[in-house]
């Protein structure tokens, strides 16, 4: 009898499922939506930034998706239930949910305040908490679900004068590690992504600066920035049938930065 091969298209397709990213409208969230979108999702973009909002949605809506929009800060503590309220009247359910949502502070332990600790914490560890609790319950309730949150190298390799950072995304790491034990029973898939240094606005302090630019890329093997886009093959992996058996993992895209 001849063997079946697998159809890779069938494996990674996610038409008739829907997507919910928060920070979409973002470097590395409009690309890991466009990512989705191809794949056949429904999108909704959940950002506070207005016109980056709407450019995103443009974007994707002239390449074909179908997207809703949903402005507000991830902090806020009704926004998570608002949205995905508004993602199941739209569309039915929502299949995936990816935490792109984040914040940087690069200021060592003796110059960051309070304020600006409390408000790191907030976005990268606390919301993507909130957001995976919100979510996961009603992934829960339909048997079935995948959950992608952002960490960062930084959870894995201390960067120098970031400590609040670090920490908040090694939170990230182990966050997701301990809701994949707790739901994957109920069907509910638990993953992250730890990118590296991406070509994004939050690197253009950095790009300002040749000498420290050039020794930054130096360190990445690959011998380039991450492109947003380099993402793409990460996300899909995670929330499709080509990766159902993965639970609880945080997958390093950083050329290899890690390695060094």
């Amino acid at each position: 009898m001849a063997a079946q091969l697998p159809d890779p298209g069938r494996l990674f397709d996610l038409t008739g499922r829907t997507a919910l990213i928060t920070g979409g409208a973002g470097g590395l969230g409009s690309a890991m939506a466009a990512a989705l979108a191809g794949a056949g999702a429904a999108i909704v973009l959940v950002d506070r930034d207005g016109p980056l909002l709407d450019s995103a949605s443009a974007a994707l809506g002239g390449a074909g998706a179908t997207v809703l929009t949903i402005r507000g800060d991830v902090t806020d503590p009704d926004l998570a239930e608002a949205a995905t309220s508004a993602a199941v009247a739209r569309f039915g359910r929502v299949d995936i949910l990816v935490c792109a949502a984040g914040r940087a502070l690069r200021k060592d332990a003796l110059h960051s305040g309070d304020a600006e600790v409390d408000a790191v914490i907030a976005v990268n560890l606390k919301a993507v908490f909130h957001w995976n609790q919100v979510v996961g319950r009603r992934m829960i309730a339909q048997a079935g679900g995948a959950i992608i949150n952002i960490a960062s190298q930084g959870a894995f390799a201390a960067l120098r004068g970031r400590p609040v950072y670090n920490a908040t995304k090694a939170g990230v790491v182990q966050l997701t590690r301990s809701l994949a034990a707790d739901w994957i029973a109920s069907g509910v898939r638990v993953n992250a992504i730890a990118p590296g240094l991406m070509d994004t606005r939050f690197i253009a302090e950095m790009k300002a600066d040749p000498d420290r630019f050039e020794a930054e890329q130096k360190r990445i093997p690959a011998g380039r920035l991450g492109q947003p886009q380099d993402l793409a093959g990460a996300v899909l992996l995670l929330a499709s049938r080509a990766g159902a058996y993965i639970v609880g993992q945080t997958l390093i895209v950083d050329g290899g930065w890690t390695l060094c």
